[in-house]
């Protein structure tokens, strides 16, 4: 049963009135309505009917189970500026484990068959993770370009491969208004289009900016598969794999927002029905198994729990407006708290048990096609 989050104060904060003309119009105590608001005490049950017509409300929103008028669709902010600048150490830290080198070396050599030198342009960059993994197995020769509009990942980027001693050119900027001469025999993108609000407009950009004949590579995560793709040794596995309500707030995501987590998955078609010519799609190889006697675990394991917001438990505050933003994304109390739960509960198993391993697994789709020659 969802737990109920009386939601008096707000609403007569919202009306202007004073505990005591709440409890005058209600016919109780000050001292009962202040109750109500700290949680102490709740309404009896012949009181919520009058509660919530005082208020112009449903039982429901006057108990917490939904959003009360107001509280509308915040727009998430995943596909901003401000988010990824203050995202450079989680980039750092979580990109680590993203690839298996050998199958880097049989994508760019096997699948796409890339044996001349070949330009590169990576839409939404970050740091250059993808440059820095692809340019040791790509032609002698090859260049490699990294648009982003956070200028701190453009900043570290610079600085990575000025220490590496390698040769890139970075861009800060929108990639959608970024206009170049050149165009350019790979363009690739990871981790870009879920967060985005028009995924279909970005691939139809990043076909612009490829070559006749070149090719267009777009990575990410499919997010049923990532929600499926956990293991912690010692939990219960359907217990991890639960998303009771995640399901609604992609659905409202894509209706107000166009923010699509599913985009990995649809991106094949999408990229078909743009012009892209030899379209397929691979799964990357690369599954995380995280054990005690395995090197870098400690810091594995911490990189894992950050990625995941559970190096920290919620208070009790931080927990109500997490739920309130999901009842605002079209989950129920019930559904809200339970996600909740969940994770306090995997904060929890990891404080309890100093040496669990884990298994993980994105679910990576690399989807790729080839600009049409005859445009």
């Amino acid at each position: 049963m969802a737990q109920i989050h009386l939601r008096i104060a707000d609403l007569r904060r919202q009306k202007k009135v004073t505990q005591q003309e709440l409890a005058d119009r209600v016919g109780v105590s000050y001292q009962t309505v202040s109750r109500w608001e700290t949680g102490v005490g709740e309404p009896e049950l012949s009181l919520l009917a009058v509660l919530a017509e005082y208020f112009q409300v449903s039982v429901d929103q006057l108990l917490g189970l939904t959003p009360l008028e107001g509280e509308t669709y915040v727009p998430e902010r995943t596909g901003t500026q401000d988010f990824w600048n203050q995202k450079r150490e989680y980039l750092l830290r979580t990109r680590k484990g993203y690839y298996n080198e050998d199958y880097v070396e049989f994508l760019i050599r096997k699948v796409w068959k890339l044996e001349k030198p070949v330009s590169v342009l990576d839409c939404g960059c970050g740091y250059g993770y993808l440059g820095l993994l692809f340019l040791p197995w790509l032609a002698e020769g090859s260049s490699y370009t990294g648009i982003d509009f956070a200028e701190e990942l453009i900043a570290t980027g610079r600085e990575i491969f000025r220490e590496r001693q390698l040769e890139a050119d970075f861009i800060q900027g929108d990639v959608f208004a970024y206009e170049s001469r050149q165009q350019y025999d790979m363009v690739i993108c990871q981790a870009v289009l879920r967060h985005l609000d028009n995924p279909e407009d970005f691939i139809r950009k990043m076909i612009r900016l490829a070559k006749p004949g070149g090719y267009v590579i777009c990575i990410d995560a499919n997010r049923e598969f990532e929600c499926d793709g956990l293991y912690i040794d010692g939990m219960d596995y359907q217990v991890l794999c639960r998303h009771d309500g995640l399901e609604k707030k992609w659905a409202m995501e894509l209706e107000k927002q166009g923010r699509d987590y599913a985009v990995a998955i649809r991106t094949a078609h999408i990229m078909k029905r743009l012009g892209l010519q030899e379209v397929d799609v691979r799964m990357n190889d690369r599954v995380e198994l995280v054990t005690p006697d395995r090197p870098e675990y400690e810091e594995k394991k911490r990189d894992f729990l950050d990625y995941n917001d559970w190096n920290t438990g919620l208070s009790d505050r931080e927990r109500e407006q997490v739920i309130l933003h999901l009842l605002s994304h079209g989950l129920d109390r019930r559904e809200a708290q339970q996600y909740c739960d969940r994770n306090r509960v995997i904060t929890g198993f990891f404080r309890e048990h100093q040496a669990a391993g884990y298994t993980f697994v994105k679910g990576h789709m690399i989807t790729y096609g080839k600009k049409s020659i005859v445009d």
